[in-house]
């Protein structure tokens, strides 16, 4: 059994050009770990993503971030 996640854990993973044929160029996920990350975006767009990824920035969970 997996530990129980806590803030100390858990990144934001926000990547820009995200798909940008596809969808609006933003995606993002709170996880463990990047490839937690990729996994939970693939799972919601219901598809493979593949090279199209984009830029990616990451901040930890406990501190206050702003993107525009």
């Amino acid at each position: 059994m997996k530990p129980k996640a806590t803030l100390t854990t858990l990144t934001l993973y926000v990547w820009d050009n995200f798909c940008p044929d596809y969808t609006s160029g933003l995606a993002f996920a709170i996880a463990r770990n990047e490839t937690d990350a990729r996994t939970q975006i693939e799972k919601v767009m219901g598809y493979k993503i593949n090279n199209r990824w984009g830029t990616l920035r990451t901040y930890p969970v406990t501190q206050r971030v702003a993107y525009g």
